[in-house]
């Protein structure tokens, strides 16, 4: 810069006569400028450069051109003022340079941005020269970023500056402020605003050139991924140093971030001669309580666990090569998970997971666990965990519900860049009255056994690869097409179909409070939806089994239930019905088929007048017959209710 403010001012010697000067190249530094011409009158310079650019940062110009005005004086010396501009791309200012014994300056404006550069005449003594920047664009060197970040979309922001440079022209340091600042990546995983980032800064300049820079309480808000934050307002600091080395490229052996208590970690990134980045986690240690509140309220909050309270502290340390984990040790200590909704607690984890392939085995320890308020035992799982796979060494046994869950297999890979869990369930003899307790649903004993001989979960979505076997009341139930979405999110959704083979009507009737029915059970469930857990759409098909070996039977109070159920009104008008206690029946049938909040109703068989849902056997006779073919849903589960409180539904 020294040698062309000296080229310039030289052209500003008292002239008798205009005269002009032709250049063809002129460089100084990461800055040139080409087919330079010059014309001089006594009163008027212009200068014309075909091209400029500054390499490192990425700036190029065309048709650079400047018009000012020669000013002299014994006093201040030699000065030119004037308007400056470019074609491509388009932009017009002024610029001022002068010249003195003591003194040489550059004053240049271009809208709101001004650069002001002063330092010693040659014939002064040797001192530092200064460099102050004010609100200069950082979308001048968007283009220069982009090309070390393909995916940034957009950048915004200003940058102030005031720097010293050391005589010898090798060191620049001072304060440096990036303002206002704000990006976006093109895909939407990366992105900030309102960044305010100030601090020390210095660069050594040479072949080598280095920079560091510590910011202190930066400020904004940033989105990497799901995480969404803003910077803390508690006491933080940032470190950044960069080193171009031998090959030219640009590394970074030190990125910091302290934030006081809460997160703190140490990092550095290597590019290699294929410009692959390589990120070291040195060093990272966490207090869960200030993390997830600072750091992964959003995160949290779109998993559907905005209120999640997480204690503990965790260490890390690892590298990270071509988007995935080479190494990685991971330290859980004290971890307590709290969920006010009760979907998952924990009282204590702790443990280590370490991604190294000499040591593969890995182990994480739990107490006082839960999901959805079923209490899980404490717990010992024994992890291998390579660069592609998490799994399961061994199968995991959890005692559950008086009974025992078996995690066979469980195992998370990457599919299509996203983590998906895959893996297999055994349920054997869980005592169905603690699951009813635990729940808050009607009690009712018994025990379930059960397998899912496989299931994935991936972005929130848990899906049933095989179907579910389930032994319940005494019969069989086989869940198929299991699937959910956002599952312990906002709205989850559920769908299914369900078969019920011989299921114990006597135990099923008595648990749910709707008098008393004797024999099996069969039927289907077809389409289950189910939104926020309430089901939305379902085709149900019940009937009971003609093959029950012993005597049917159904009690006054569960004829009423059917028969109010069905829009049928009461059945036990007649003085004789009401002196049997239960009646013989030949075949029970119930169908619903729910769409747009209305459920469809038929029976055995139906006529333009009605569906029968009972039909008898023996004597007295009786026969239940249904005549609402179409209820609203919301109209047929308060009858429900009704029959199972005791009381007398309405129809109307």
């Amino acid at each position: 810069m020294r040698i062309l403010l000296t080229i310039l001012l030289l052209t500003l010697l008292p002239a008798a006569k205009g005269w002009e000067l032709r250049v063809g190249a002129l460089r100084t530094g990461g800055a040139e400028l080409r087919a330079i011409q010059v014309q001089l009158t006594q009163t008027q310079m212009t200068v014309r450069a075909a091209s400029g650019a500054v390499v490192d940062l990425g700036i190029k110009q065309t048709s650079v051109a400047w018009d000012c005005t020669l000013e002299q004086s014994t006093e201040t010396g030699t000065a030119c003022s004037g308007s400056i501009s470019a074609r491509s791309p388009a932009w017009r200012g002024t610029l001022r340079i002068s010249s003195s014994s003591t003194l040489n300056e550059v004053i240049a404006r271009i809208g709101e941005a001004t650069l002001h550069w002063q330092s010693p005449a040659a014939s002064a003594a040797q001192a530092d020269a200064r460099i102050r920047l004010s609100r200069i664009p950082l979308s001048w060197v968007q283009q220069r970023l982009t090309a070390a970040w393909p995916d940034l979309a957009s950048l915004s922001g200003f940058v102030d500056a005031d720097f010293q440079l050391a005589a010898d022209a090798d060191k620049l340091s001072g304060r440096l402020a990036l303002k206002d600042v704000a990006f976006e990546a093109q895909r939407g995983d990366a992105a900030a605003a309102a960044l305010q980032l100030q601090g020390n800064f210095s660069v050594q300049l040479g072949v080598r050139p280095a920079l560091q820079w510590r910011v202190v309480r930066p400020l904004g808000q940033v989105l990497l991924g799901s995480v969404y934050f803003e910077l803390p307002t508690a006491e933080s600091a940032l470190e950044i140093s960069v080193v171009k080395d031998e090959r030219g490229a640009w590394q970074l052996p030190a990125l910091n971030w302290q934030d006081g208590e809460g997160l703190g970690f140490k990092a550095a990134a290597h590019f290699d001669e294929s410009d692959r980045m390589e990120v070291h986690i040195i060093e990272m240690s966490a207090a869960l309580d200030a993390v997830s509140k600072r750091y992964l309220g959003t995160a949290l909050a779109t998993a559907g666990f905005e209120a999640l309270q997480l204690q503990g502290q965790i260490q890390a340390s690892g590298r990270f090569v071509d988007g995935a984990w080479r190494s990685f040790d991971l330290k859980l200590q004290q971890v307590r998970i709290s969920d006010p909704a009760e979907r998952i607690q924990v009282g204590q984890l702790d443990g280590a997971l370490r991604l190294d392939p000499g040591n593969p085995i890995n182990s994480m320890h739990w107490t006082e666990a839960s999901i959805y308020k079923i209490p899980l035992g404490d717990g010992n799982a024994r992890w291998n965990w390579s660069p592609d796979t998490l799994q399961l060494a061994e199968p995991l046994s959890i005692a559950l519900l008086g009974g025992t869950l078996r995690i066979s297999s469980l195992q998370r890979t990457r599919v299509a860049g996203h983590a998906q869990w895959r893996g297999a369930i055994e349920l054997d003899k869980l005592d169905v009255l603690n699951l009813t307790t635990a729940l808050n649903w009607p009690n009712f004993s018994g025990s379930l056994s059960g397998s899912l001989p496989g299931f994935r979960f991936q972005a929130g979505g848990f899906t049933a690869d095989g179907d579910i076997q389930l032994s319940v009341f005494d019969g069989q139930m086989r869940i198929s097409g299991l699937n959910s979405e956002r599952s312990f999110g906002v709205a989850p959704t559920l769908g299914a179909n369900i078969e019920l083979d011989n299921l114990d009507l006597k135990q099923l009737s008595s648990v749910l409070d709707f008098g008393e029915i004797e024999g099996w059970l069969d039927g289907e469930i077809k389409g289950l939806r189910m939104l926020d857990w309430a089901p939305i759409a379902f085709d149900a098909r019940l009937r009971t089994d003609t093959r029950y070996p012993s005597k049917k039977r159904i009690s006054q109070r569960a004829v009423q239930g059917l028969s109010s159920v069905g829009g049928g009104g009461s059945v036990m008008g007649n003085p004789m019905m009401k002196l049997v206690d239960s009646f013989a029946y030949a075949e029970i049938g119930l169908n619903c088929r729910l769409a747009d909040n209305v459920c469809e109703m038929g029976g055995l068989d139906s006529n333009g007048a009605g569906y029968t849902i009972v039909r008898g056997a023996g004597l007295p006779r009786l026969t239940v017959v249904g005549h609402q073919h179409r209820v609203d849903w919301p109209v047929l589960l308060s009858r429900l209710q009704a029959v199972s409180s005791g009381q007398a539904p309405v129809i109307q």
